[in-house]
């Protein structure tokens, strides 16, 4: 069995979703969880991104459930306020896993019109707010001598290319570089370093009235369907594989990209 006991992890983005799933089956699993999130509306996107309230319910279904969680408000765009994070997860005494988890989505009506801002706050949040999770975490893993995992969200956006999407495939393909770069310079301190890529997922940012418009405009709904009998999967499935991919389990799986996604790539 899958055991966390002992151990340390830091989620962001973890109000709902992907998130919310990953800690919950870390806390689970026994590993102590700081579950971070910046819990307010995102400029520039027109969906409703996470609210503080679903950040604190994150927190209280964990406690409730017997698990050890806490909340921590960061945007991930802000490396001072992560190095913040980071020093709020080692007063448990270390670190162990990170889930790089908290990224953003829009949908122009082509690639070569996303706006500017379209743009910047899809690679500043999903890849570059990757970057800043790591480079803020890496240092406390590694002050505990005894590796770690660090495990980011990537999409199929990454394997299998969708129309109009362009910025959301670019940062998510930019993932992919930096796992394998990070994984091979952490690979002597035992730090594993790897990659999910979660097909068409059960949650807020693709289930809203601007991202079925998006479907709908080219079909897409087909396309994002599994050949699988279940034609959506929910966060728990990301989630698990997640867990999987940070456990002493996959203890010599790094720089690998697991793509979770119901054979909807083939």
């Amino acid at each position: 069995m899958i055991d966390f006991t002992g151990k340390v992890a830091l989620v962001t983005g973890g109000a709902r979703g992907i998130g919310r799933a990953c800690a919950q089956l870390l806390a689970e699993a026994g590993a102590k969880v700081l579950v971070t999130d910046l819990a307010r509306q995102v400029e520039g996107l027109t969906y409703d991104t996470a609210g503080s309230s679903e950040l604190e319910r994150t927190v209280a279904d964990i406690v409730a459930a017997g698990g050890e969680a806490r909340a921590a408000y960061v945007d991930v765009r802000d490396f001072t306020g992560l190095q913040g994070v980071v020093e709020q997860a080692m007063e448990w005494g270390r670190l162990d896993v990170v889930v790089a988890n908290a990224g953003v989505a829009s949908w122009p009506h082509t690639t070569w019109e996303a706006t500017e801002d379209q743009w910047d706050v899809m690679l500043d949040v999903t890849l570059k707010g990757t970057w800043n999770t790591v480079r803020a975490a890496v240092p406390a893993i590694l002050a505990g001598g005894r590796g770690g995992a660090i495990v980011m969200i990537g999409s199929t956006a990454a394997v299998k290319p969708l129309p109009t999407i362009g910025h959301y495939a670019a940062a998510k393909n930019g993932l992919v570089g930096l796992c394998k770069s990070l994984a091979l310079e952490l690979a002597k301190d035992s730090v594993r370093v790897n990659l999910v890529h979660p097909g068409g997922t059960a949650t807020y940012m693709t289930e809203n009235p601007q991202a079925e418009q998006w479907q709908a405009s080219f079909g897409g709904g087909a396309t994002l369907e599994l050949p699988m009998p279940v034609k959506r999967m929910e966060p728990e499935d990301v989630g698990w594989a997640v867990r999987w991919l940070a456990s002493d389990e996959a203890r010599y799986v790094t720089g690998t990209q697991l793509v979770v996604d119901g054979g909807a790539t083939l």
